[in-house]
């Protein structure tokens, strides 16, 4: 599991970064576009920076290199992941002044670490000391360097943190408000694996081994050390990652969801548009431009249909409804929604049966079906209410059978 974790995760980073980097777009890159691609690249960085064949070129180089190069690509992704949440948040000139100065703090913590780590002999190391059971007090170049990155690393989890949280507030699109959120959960478990490493640095001072355990991980959560210093920021890396490429991955689903519905729709209202349309051709809009758009043409033809119903409305017969009523009565739709559909269904069949052959207007209309001042003003709700409608008027026998009533010309036909 951890060499699954470590040799995929670099490449999967690698290629998101990519992937943003060089993806495509109509029009200006948008802003922040580069910062999320270069949190992807830092990610993949300290990740590759844990496989077997780095950790054995680093013996012939500098002794646990891997680990501040590790370091520095994970504070690296941290200004860049706070630098993406920044541009989301701010006008771009107020964001890039923020990004500067996180960008020195970065620096410096940087040119912090790699100088203490320099300083630092070889017989003195973190790998050294562990192979002597870590109980050695480590050298004052160590403790100035986990001082540097646990500081900076704070900072950025907890400004990543308050970012998201900013946004998260203000996000309109139900796959920003999932994203970000993830986000903050990966934030929080960031700040999980700060503290840690806090701890084991104070408790350094003192010579104490704050997460005694073997210095190999048997398991993502044995020994302790594993559990924080392994598999949470792991874990964090995910779900911030996650976070951050969620809504671009949903967005074109959930569009393409959406245009998939609206077709459909069209589709279901077609009869009972057709028919009404047919006797009332006033209700049909004016085109204006090329009106070819799935939702452009769906918003017409409910206003359409509801501006039908209501010009019919005088041919509306108590007769149709009450009969229609009593078969429904009879079904398992009996006061559902689907048996109020069925009804009014049934009552538009009469009335544009009525309005073809020229009759009489009612004395006393049928009331519109119930729930409209409930609908009014959400086009989804209207929409699924009148496919409904339009489904049974087109293929329900009660529907047929009942508009028989509308006059005495059509109990025979």
């Amino acid at each position: 599991m951890i060499s699954a974790i470590f040799g995929g995760m670099p490449l999967m980073l690698l290629a998101a970064s990519l992937y943003w980097a060089f993806r495509r777009r109509p029009g200006q890159r948008p802003a922040g576009t580069l910062s999320l691609s270069a949190f992807l690249a830092c990610f993949a960085l300290a990740f590759s920076a844990y496989q077997p064949t780095i950790r054995a070129i680093e013996d012939a180089v500098a002794l646990d290199l891997s680990r501040l190069v590790s370091n520095s690509a994970t504070l690296s992704a941290g200004a860049s992941v706070s630098s993406v949440l920044l541009y989301l948040n701010y006008e771009a000139a107020e964001a890039r002044r923020r990004v500067r100065w996180r960008l020195r703090l970065l620096g410096l913590a940087v040119a912090t670490m790699a100088v203490a780590f320099a300083l630092t002999p070889r017989a003195m190391m973190w790998s050294t000391a562990k192979a002597h059971g870590g109980l050695d007090p480590a050298p004052a170049s160590l403790h100035i360097y986990s001082a540097a990155y646990i500081a900076f690393l704070s900072y950025a989890v907890y400004d990543c943190l308050t970012q998201t949280w900013t946004r998260s507030r203000r996000a309109t699109r139900a796959s920003q408000r999932l994203g970000l959120r993830t986000t903050a959960a990966g934030c929080v478990v960031a700040l999980v694996y700060a503290t840690y490493k806090a701890v084991n640095a104070i408790a350094a001072l003192f010579g104490w081994n704050a997460t005694p355990g073997g210095y190999r991980c048997t398991s993502l959560v044995t020994p302790v050390s594993c559990a924080f210093g392994v598999t949470a920021p792991a874990v964090s890396v995910l779900l911030i990652t996650a976070g951050l490429t969620m809504p671009a991955v949903l967005w074109p689903l959930t569009q393409f969801l959406r245009h998939r519905w609206e077709r459909q729709s069209i589709t279901d209202l077609a009869p009972l548009w057709r028919d009404l349309t047919d006797v009332c051709p006033n209700v049909v809009l004016r085109t204006i431009g090329s009106a070819t758009e799935a939702d452009l043409i769906l918003h017409r033809r409910v206003v359409e249909v509801c501006d039908g119903i209501l010009t019919l409305d005088e041919h509306r017969s108590r007769e149709v409804q009450q009969a229609a009523t009593a078969i429904v009565a009879t079904t398992r739709h009996i006061g559902t929604e689907t048996g109020e559909a069925i009804v009014e269904a049934a009552v538009i069949a009469g009335a544009v049966r009525a309005a073809r052959a020229d009759a009489p207007f009612q004395a006393d209309p049928a009331p519109q079906a119930s729930g409209a001042t409930a609908r009014e003003g959400d086009l989804r709700a209207e929409t699924l209410w009148l496919r409904s409608v339009s489904q049974h008027y087109a293929n329900n026998s009660i529907v047929r059978h009942a508009a028989d009533h509308q006059f005495p010309a059509f109990q025979t036909a």
